[in-house]
């Protein structure tokens, strides 16, 4: 059993892979600010062990995650990831149900650990839009390069530095393009699309009330008038 924390609500999820070594700790700055923008997140943990058919977890993980924010109602999904994590979330890609998306930072091309971690084939099968994000001095920008090349619809950000994985998203200004690509992907639900369910209940709740109260004033015996009269 993996390790999760969930943010928000509603049927448009995020799905947050951090890479191997990243906590969920990493993402909470830009998960908090996709929780206000109205998404349902899932921020998940991989577990590193192998498998008895001698894969990581990493991909299963990754398809275990998308099922739970299914089963709490998100009928679609931006899955992102960091390292491993994004190699997982676009290897996994095509058997994500709903998937509107994917934020890939710093993502392998192809990992050791199984065919199931092959990245660029895993964006090839998909006709979704790729976001994808890597440091310039960081040894993994010509595998994010040639990830984002096999993708249909794909935006690169090459960003100043050497950060890594999900530490990309401490920067405001990233977090800010990352909740841009997610909008444009997957818009979130209207301010009446989200509070039409809760106002609805307070309407009917205020209308039960009212009959209720009609009741009572219309059996209520007038003054001055006997029950048997």
């Amino acid at each position: 059993m993996s390790r999760g924390l969930v943010l928000g609500s509603g049927s448009s999820g995020v799905l947050l892979t951090p890479g191997t070594g990243e906590s969920l700790c990493a993402w909470l700055p830009l998960a908090r600010r996709l929780a206000d923008d109205g998404y349902q997140v899932l921020l998940h943990q991989t577990r590193a062990e192998v498998v008895p058919r001698g894969e990581y977890r990493y991909g299963l993980d990754v398809m275990g995650a998308a099922r739970e924010l299914h089963r709490r109602d998100a009928t679609s999904i931006v899955a992102a990831g960091a390292g491993t994590g994004a190699t997982a979330a676009a290897a996994t890609a095509e058997r994500i149900s709903g998937l509107k998306g994917l934020v890939l930072l710093t993502p392998f091309a192809v990992t050791g650990q199984g065919t199931e971690l092959d990245a660029v084939a895993g964006v090839r099968a998909v006709e979704v839009p790729s976001f994808v994000a890597v440091a310039q001095d960081d040894a993994m920008a010509g595998e994010a390069r040639e990830v984002a090349g096999a993708a249909s619809d794909s935006r690169l950000e090459i960003v100043p530095g050497t950060a890594d994985g999900a530490e990309l998203t401490q920067d405001s200004a990233m977090r800010d393009k990352v909740r841009a690509f997610v909008r444009e992907a997957m818009p979130p639900r209207t301010f009446i699309e989200r509070w039409a369910l809760p106002i609805s209940g307070v309407v009917l709740l205020l209308v039960v009330a009212g009959v209720v109260v009609l009741r009572r004033r219309n059996t209520t015996t007038p003054p001055g008038v006997s029950a048997d009269s």
